[in-house]
C-alpha cells in the first residue's frame, strides 16, 4: 500500500514590525525620488506665491510706495519662479497619465476639491462673462497635489519655510525699518499696536496680509515630531502676529490654542469635540455678517457687508453677480464705503455677492470632506489637519480668508494645504490607531496591512 504524502505547511512569519520613520509619518516609508517630487512641487508652489511680495519688499521704500504698483524687478522674479514651475509640472503631467492608466487612484477627493472653482468657471462661461486663467490655475494645482500623492507630513516645510519668513521680517525691524513697518506707525506705535511696536507688514503690503499668512502656518508646526521644533515654531509665529497687530490673525492664533488644548486634555473624543468647534465656526461665518446691524461692528465691516449684500435679490443670491464684481466696482465701493471694500471681509459675504449660494456651499463641502479626512489621519497630523481648518474658518469670519486664485500672495498658506487634506487617501496614510493598538485603513483592493505601535 502507498500512503498519501503528508504535507507540512510553515506558518507565515509575523508582520514585519514597522520602522521609526513609517511610525513618524503616520504610513509607509517612501522612496526618496517621491519624497523630493512633493517637496519640490511645494517649494516652487510656495515661492510663487511669496517671491513677488518678498522681491517688491527689498526694493522699495514702504514710505513711497505707491497701491498697486510693481517694481519691474518684483515681477521678474516671479516670472522665474514660473519657468522654474515647468519641470514638476512636466513630472505631475506624466504621472496623471500613469495614475489614471495604470493605478487608478481614488479620483473622488480631486473632483470635490475642484469644486468651487468648476463652479466659478461654469457661472462665469454661463453670462458670458470671460474665465480668468488665476480661476483655472488652482484646478492645475490640486491635479498636481493629487498625482504626486503630497502627504499631510510633508506640510511641515511650509511650518519651516513661514518660520523662516517671521524671523527675517522681525530681524530687519532693527536694521532696515522702513521695509517691514507700515509708513503710519514707523515711529511709534498706533492704538491698533499689541505689543506697544510699530505695526509688522513684513513682506507683505499690509499688517493683516502679513498676520494671515503666518496664522494659517501654526497648525502646521504640530507636524514637527520633537517638542522643541513644535514649540519654538510656534513661539516665532505668534511672536510676528502679535507683532502685526491683526486682529483676525490673533483670533487664529486662539483657535488653534483651543484644537491643541482639546488634542491634550480630550484623549478620545477630541476629535469629535473638534469637529463641532469646526461647524460653529463655520456656522459664524454665516451667521455673523447676516445677523450684524451697527455698520461701524468689526472695524466698519458691518457697513461693507450690509452694502454688498443689499445688492443681491432674486436668482442673484444663487449665481452672484460675477466673480470680478468687487474688482469692476471698487471706484463705486471706495466712495461709498472705504478704501478697504476691494472685498467683503467675509468669505460668506465675498463668495456669495461673486458666486452665490452654490458656490459658498461648494465651500462648506470641501471642509465637511476635509474635516472627515482629517479625523482619519494619525494623531499628529490630525491635530494638524483640523486645526487647520478650523484656523481657516475662524480667520474666515472677517476676512477673505478662502482664496480661488493663484498666483496670490496667500495661495500657498491657504490653498496648498487645503488641497493636500482634501486629497490625501488611505492608500497614502494608514487611518488612526484605534483602542487595540492597531492601525486601520482601506486601500483599492482591500485593507491594509495592520500597523502596532
Amino acid at each position: 500500500m502507498t500512503s498519501s504524502a503528508v504535507t507540512v505547511q510553515r506558518p507565515l512569519p509575523p508582520p514585519a514590525a514597522p520602522t521609526r520613520r513609517a511610525l513618524r509619518t503616520g504610513g509607509s516609508v517612501r522612496s526618496s525620488s517621491s519624497r523630493l517630487s512633493s517637496y519640490l512641487t511645494l517649494l516652487v508652489l510656495w515661492g510663487v506665491s511669496i517671491s513677488g511680495p518678498v522681491a517688491q519688499t527689498l526694493t522699495m521704500d514702504r514710505t513711497k510706495a505707491v497701491e498697486g504698483v510693481k517694481f519691474t524687478i518684483a515681477q521678474a522674479v516671479v516670472d522665474a519662479w514660473w519657468v522654474a514651475f515647468l519641470v514638476p509640472a512636466g513630472i505631475t503631467l506624466f504621472l496623471l497619465v500613469f495614475r489614471v492608466m495604470f493605478v487608478r487612484a481614488d479620483i473622488t477627493p480631486l473632483v470635490v476639491v475642484l469644486l468651487p472653482s468648476l463652479w466659478i468657471a461654469f457661472d462665469e462661461f454661463s453670462h458670458a462673462r470671460p474665465v480668468s486663467e488665476k480661476v483655472l490655475l488652482p484646478m492645475g494645482i490640486a491635479i498636481a497635489i493629487w498625482a504626486l500623492q503630497v502627504r499631510v507630513g510633508d506640510l511641515r516645510l511650509y511650518a519651516l519655510l513661514a518660520t523662516g519668513l517671521a524671523a527675517a521680517s522681525m530681524v530687519l525691524t532693527a536694521v532696515a525699518p522702513r521695509l517691514v513697518y507700515m509708513p503710519q506707525s514707523f515711529d511709534l506705535a498706533t492704538d491698533k499696536a499689541l505689543l506697544d511696536l510699530p505695526l509688522l507688514a513684513g513682506f507683505f503690503s499690509h499688517p493683516n496680509g502679513n498676520g494671515l499668512f503666518l496664522a494659517l502656518a501654526l497648525p502646521l508646526t504640530h507636524l514637527f515630531s520633537r517638542w522643541y521644533l513644535r514649540w519654538s515654531t510656534a513661539a516665532v509665529l505668534i511672536m510676528a502676529i502679535l507683532w502685526s497687530a491683526s486682529r483676525t490673525a490673533v483670533t487664529g492664533v486662539i483657535v488653534w490654542f483651543v484644537v491643541v488644548l482639546l488634542a491634550t486634555l480630550l484623549r478620545r473624543s477630541w476629535r469629535a469635540v473638534t469637529g463641532m468647534l469646526l461647524f460653529g465656526l463655520c456656522a459664524a461665518v454665516v451667521v455673523i455678517p447676516l445677523t450684524t446691524t451697527d455698520p461701524t461692528a468689526f472695524t466698519l465691516r458691518g457697513a461693507i457687508w450690509q452694502f454688498t449684500l443689499s445688492q443681491l435679490s432674486g436668482v442673484r443670491w444663487l449665481d452672484g453677480l460675477g466673480h470680478s464684481w468687487f474688482t469692476d466696482n471698487y471706484d463705486v465701493l471706495k466712495d461709498a464705503l472705504t478704501t478697504a471694500a476691494g472685498h467683503g471681509h467675509n468669505v460668506f459675504v465675498t463668495y456669495t455677492v461673486t458666486g452665490g449660494l452654490l458656490l459658498v456651499a461648494t465651500f462648506g463641502f470641501v471642509v465637511y470632506r476635509s474635516a472627515r479626512i482629517a479625523t482619519r489621519l494619525p494623531t499628529r497630523e490630525s491635530v494638524a489637519a483640523l486645526g487647520f481648518l478650523c484656523v481657516l474658518a475662524g480667520l474666515s469670519i472677517t476676512e477673505s480668508a478662502w482664496r480661488v486664485e493663484a498666483p496670490d500672495d496667500l495661495f500657498a498658506a491657504m490653498l496648498v494645504p487645503l488641497f493636500v487634506i482634501a486629497t490625501q487617501s488611505p492608500m497614502l496614510t494608514p487611518l488612526r490607531v484605534g483602542r487595540t493598538g492597531e492601525q486601520r485603513g482601506e486601500s483599492a483592493r482591500g485593507t491594509l496591512p495592520l500597523l502596532h505601535r
